[in-house]
């Protein structure tokens, strides 16, 4: 089975994963502060500016005061709760009541509620599915001035879209560019490899792979996973960086610790094969299975076949046949191929002898 994907990592998946990828991290880009996603927090608490001594990070608490501050009518805070119930974070998750309160916020002015909200009515959660009043709302929230909004919109031009025959954003690469570039310039880590990825494929500007990789590299330092799986991917197969397998296990393993799934497929990939670090059978189930838990289409094909293989794990073809059908259910072709060759009655797979 393929080991390598050679797709470009930033953006290829189309335009539902730019928007939502980073669009709902309001953690970063709190509507408090307006920020639009910066670098990687820290880990272990927020430190505090007297001291510097560490706050305990607990969710169930800071959902709680973000709710009695929306209560009293805070829109940062209604934004902040309505991030909290969006991804289930110290409270039930619950998207419709999400919604209502950035409507709340919207109606105080909010311009990031307003970015959240057009996402919610692009992809449908919490409100029916209207790309019309979504596309309308992000563009509102551009206008404002919300990083946010202005990196949404940069990336409906850069994809363009079109619902039932009917335009609802022209694609304009040119417009794309200067509208990640603004933001890239805030310090947006997002954006910086937005921007990169236009620059190294000369979308909507002319190609300058020296450009794109120092925003590439702004972009990773800040530890946006993405970013520093693409930059891993670069070192692997010496495009524009020298080769270095040593360089690509050491950004592939950040962006694996970022959470990001696909490097920690890619991650998991260099730890099974031995490139650029020890081989280490086990470790590489840990982190695929961290990646397919996200529902990583990739990551759970691989998955499967490292448990059909009996490496790292005990063989379970029964496992690695549920594995394979999520990921076909999701079009990738090589979790059709698996699922195939698990079900061949003519030639069963069969576990390798102990």
């Amino acid at each position: 089975m393929p080991r390598a994907h050679s797709f470009r990592e930033i953006g290829a998946r189309g335009l539902r994963v730019l928007l939502a990828a980073g669009s709902l991290c309001l953690a970063a880009c709190a509507a408090t502060g307006e920020r639009a996603g910066g670098g990687a927090a820290g880990s272990g608490g927020i430190a505090t500016r007297r001291t510097g001594a560490a706050i305990a990070k607990n969710d169930v608490e800071a959902a709680d005061w973000y709710r009695q501050a929306a209560e009293d009518g805070v829109p940062g805070a209604m934004v902040d709760y309505a991030y909290m119930l969006l991804h289930g974070r110290g409270v039930e998750e619950n998207e419709a009541v999400a919604a209502a309160w950035l409507r709340e916020a919207l109606d105080r002015g909010s311009a990031r509620a307003m970015t959240v909200l057009g996402v919610l009515y692009l992809e449908g959660r919490g409100v029916p599915e209207d790309k019309a009043e979504g596309v309308r709302l992000i563009r509102l929230a551009a206008e404002k001035g919300d990083p946010l909004g202005m990196r949404n919109l940069g990336a409906l031009h850069e994809h363009g879209l079109t619902v039932a025959g009917k335009v609802l954003q022209v694609r304009d690469g040119a417009e794309a560019v200067r509208l990640y570039r603004r933001v890239a310039e805030m310090g947006d880590s997002a954006a910086q490899a937005y921007l990169a990825s236009m620059l190294l494929r000369g979308d909507g500007v002319v190609k300058d792979d020296a450009e794109g990789l120092v925003w590439l590299r702004k972009s990773a330092d800040q530890g946006y996973g993405p970013a520093q799986s693409h930059l891993g991917h670069l070192h692997e197969k010496g495009e524009i960086v020298p080769p270095s397998l040593e360089e690509a296990a050491r950004w592939y393993r950040r962006s694996a610790e970022s959470g990001y799934a696909r490097g920690q497929v890619r991650w998991a990939l260099a730890l099974a094969a031995g490139k650029g670090v020890g081989r280490n059978d086990e470790e590489a189930v840990r982190w695929l299975r961290l990646a397919a838990g996200q529902n990583d289409a990739w990551g759970q094909t691989e998955l499967a076949s490292m448990i059909m293989e009996g490496r790292g794990t005990a063989c379970d073809l029964a496992e690695a046949d549920a594995l394979a059908e999520k990921a076909a259910r999701q079009a990738y072709g090589e979790a059709k191929l698996l699922l195939g060759r698990l079900r061949d009655r003519k030639h069963p797979p069969a576990c390798p002898a102990s």
